[in-house]
């Protein structure tokens, strides 16, 4: 398991070492536990491939991923996402309530620049959808975004820079899958 963690957990998808990105994941944490915890079990299915969908049972938020790479950590105690670990790399799904009308132009502009976004190298966006992709350190992060009546729906990952071409087509796939309902 490497040294880092992704800062998705209930927003932001920022390192959370990082202060800037710990605050804007604080204060979107705050906003996802206003409906307080769910009691519903989150999915997993069958996927071809030796994948499998994760269906998040709270806010309907899916995708697939490898299990045979991934292993899901247990839900946060809300149950708004859930995280995956690998030996090298890290991938987590969560979605939270828009409390404060974040869009993608908002997001973007917020996190751009801040520690952990300093070296962003691709941020396409449309009305509602938000990609942020680059470099900390020694690693690369994608993560996307869709926004959806009062949710925002989130996945990410990071990996190391030499692995890009094993995890590469992982997250095209990951990314192709991804549902917010």
């Amino acid at each position: 398991m490497p040294d880092w963690t992704l800062g998705i957990q209930r927003a932001g998808f920022a390192l959370a070492r990082h202060p800037a990105a710990l605050a804007l994941a604080l204060g979107l944490a705050a906003s996802a536990g206003l409906s307080g915890p769910s009691s519903a079990e989150d999915q997993f299915r069958p996927a071809e491939d030796g994948w499998q969908r994760y269906v998040n049972e709270r806010f309907g938020t899916s995708f697939v991923f490898p299990a045979e790479l991934f292993t899901p950590e247990a839900p946060p105690e809300n149950g708004d996402g859930r995280r995956f670990v690998a030996p090298d790399a890290a991938l987590e799904i969560y979605a939270w309530h828009n409390t404060d009308g974040e869009n993608a132009d908002s997001l973007k502009r917020r996190l751009v620049g801040t520690e952990g976004y300093e070296d962003v190298t691709y941020s396409p966006s449309g009305r509602s959808w938000l990609v942020i992709s680059g470099y900390r350190g020694d690693n690369i992060f994608y993560e996307k975004y869709f926004f959806r009546g009062d949710l925002v729906h989130g996945f990410g990952m990071e990996f190391p820079r030499e692995a890009k071409p094993r995890y590469a087509p992982i997250v095209e796939r990951i990314e192709d899958s991804f549902r917010a309902s």
